[in-house]
């Protein structure tokens, strides 16, 4: 009995023991569980900002492929380009101009010719800086072109191609041209080149202008990776049958008249 009474009061001792210091223990505690959530705060904002790095990181891998992946292909393409361009042959470059030629392709023809001045020698007032696009008048130029090629003659960087090449008589396309601005100058003393131009358009669609053929032998030389046309006035010929012709008469007669007035 007296065991259980020393029992009973040691446990009352502790209970008192025990309500003497929570308060303590319980500031204790408080601030631990303030130091937990803080630590855990802290260890969620490191975690978002290592999660936001990482995501950073992923994002920049995935552009830098990207871009590895479109230099690639750029390569690739240029590289194919390249290829394509010095398997072509002379045959091929003069078949490729008389197509872009009569097509409208200003940009793809000038990859075969200087075609700023094969057009300028039909009037230098015509050469459009229209990116890869023709006028309507360098259009009305070539529409009925048409051409076989019949020979080819390659040695080192120079070649020679025959073929036998239909177009508009430009002849006649001239000749229409000079009675349309004599028309108009009977009325006015002057003409603007916008209406020169205008003349010089409905002059190549007159129904009288006809078609012209012409056998020539072209003349290319390797520039780069591609053949380019030489021109000369056997190609001038074939391109604008007659025009030298006209030009040349023209010419005379201005030289003629110049002398008659001094």
């Amino acid at each position: 009995m007296e065991e259980k009474d020393k029992k009973t009061n040691q446990n009352k001792e502790g209970k008192q023991k025990e309500n003497k210091t929570s308060p303590e223990v319980k500031a204790v505690n408080k601030e631990a569980d303030k130091a937990k959530v803080e630590a855990k705060a802290e260890v969620k904002a490191t975690n978002k900002d290592e999660n936001k790095a990482k995501t950073k990181v992923k994002k920049e891998k995935k552009s830098k492929k990207w871009i590895i992946v479109v230099v690639l292909l750029v390569i690739l393409i240029i590289l194919a380009v390249l290829v394509l361009y010095t398997s072509i042959t002379p045959r091929d470059s003069v078949n490729n101009l008389f197509t872009n030629l009569k097509n409208g392709n200003k940009f793809m023809a000038s990859l075969n010719i200087d075609y700023d001045n094969l057009i300028s020698v039909l009037d230098s007032t015509i050469v459009q800086q229209n990116g890869s696009g023709m006028s309507n008048l360098e259009k009305e130029c070539f529409n009925e072109l048409s051409w076989e090629i019949t020979g080819e003659s390659v040695e080192n960087n120079t070649a020679t191609v025959t073929a036998t090449v239909t177009t508009k008589s430009f002849r006649q396309v001239l000749l229409n041209w000079i009675e349309k601005i004599s028309e108009v100058l009977e009325n006015q003393d002057d003409i603007s080149t916008e209406q020169n131009l205008q003349l010089l358009e409905e002059s190549l669609t007159e129904e009288d202008v006809g078609t012209t053929q012409t056998e020539v032998t072209i003349n290319l030389e390797r520039k780069g990776f591609t053949w380019k046309v030489i021109i000369n006035e056997d190609f001038i010929d074939a391109i604008f049958p007659g025009l030298n012709q006209v030009l040349d008469v023209m010419e005379q007669l201005s030289n003629e008249i110049s002398e008659t007035n001094q």
